[in-house]
This record gives structure tokens, sequence and C-alpha cells, in this order.
């Protein structure tokens, strides 16, 4: 008897897993259009020369986590496609660096990671590279103030551009401050 509900759970979990799956990334295709409701095909991003630190700008996520945020200032673009991508490179508390190169799509609030660093300072395509909801308040969750702070202010789904975005990170001072919003 305890076994049938076990795996009943098991299978009605698996199977809400999957609905929420399927329903919760955003990703039909009545997302994927511009301000003129034109369809827009992602692009294939070409990954950049892996981050130096000469180049990084470091960013205060809020007080999610411990960690330290930094975006590689020459890898950031955005594509005709309304995706912004960027390498991140995160230095733990604990003294590890995690590197990724991922993207935002501000109009639909998703996120995708496209590669991740390795210990040689080579590029290893995500196996996983889904969009998926940003979710923001949680800890380590860095790419919801990315979205809502600097590269997608306003859930604007018009980018400011590039050299507005680095201008942002390099002052330390999110849109919503420039703007005299957190008054």
């Amino acid at each position: 008897m305890i076994f049938r509900v076990v795996f009943v759970c098991v299978v009605l979990g698996a199977l809400f897993g999957c609905g929420a799956r399927m329903s919760g990334t955003g990703s039909s295709e009545a997302e994927r259009t511009d301000a003129d409701g034109k369809a827009v095909q992602e692009l294939k991003p070409e990954l950049p020369a892996y981050p130096q630190d000469r180049d990084l700008v470091e960013f205060f996520p809020g007080p999610l986590g411990s960690h330290r945020y930094f975006i590689d200032a020459k890898s950031l673009s955005i594509g005709k496609d309304g995706i912004v991508r960027y390498s991140v490179v995160v230095k733990t508390s604990g003294g590890a660096t995690n590197v990724g190169y991922e993207g935002i799509r501000c109009s639909s609030g998703e996120k995708r990671l496209y590669a991740m660093g390795d210990r040689h300072q080579k590029w290893m395509e995500a196996k996983r590279s889904d969009w998926e909801p940003i979710r923001t308040g949680r800890p380590n969750e860095y790419q919801g103030i990315l979205y809502s702070e600097y590269f997608c202010p306003d859930r604007a789904a018009v980018l400011p551009d590039r050299e507005t975005a680095l201008r942002a990170l390099r002052s330390g001072r999110r849109e919503s401050e420039m703007r005299g919003d957190h008054l």
C-alpha cells in the first residue's frame, strides 16, 4: 500500500513538473515579436573572447547573496533579435570563480545560459540552454537585477543602447536611481 502511494506521488510530481515547465517558460511564438508585432528570429550567438580581469565591471545585485558579480564590458551586446548578451563572472565568497555567457530577452523577461567557462579559460557550450523566466528575490539570482535595473529598465522591450547599460554598470547606479525613482 505504501509503495502505491509513493508511486502515485512520484508520477503526479513528474507530471506536474512537466506541465509547469511547458507553461512557465514563456516561450510561445506570440512572445517572440517586436514592438510592431513582427516575428523576431533569435540569432545564433558567437561566443566572445574569454573575460579578462581588466574588462570586468562590478555590479551590486542587492542584498541577495555574498558573492561578487561582474560583467565583461567587451562582451556586452544588444542583438538585432532584442537579446542582451554578456559574459558574467561570479566570484564566490568561498573563493571559486564561475564564468558564463548568458542572454536576457527583455520583451519576455527570460534568461538563457549559452556557455560556461572551464578552468582552462575556454568556453563550453551549455548542454541545456533553454529560455527560463527570470526570478527575483532569491539568493544569487542576479539576472533579475540586470533585467530590471540595467538592461531592460521599466521592463521595456525597447532596450537602452550598449553604452547606456555600461555607463549604469560602471557608475554603480541603477537605472531607477539615475531617474530618481528611488526617492
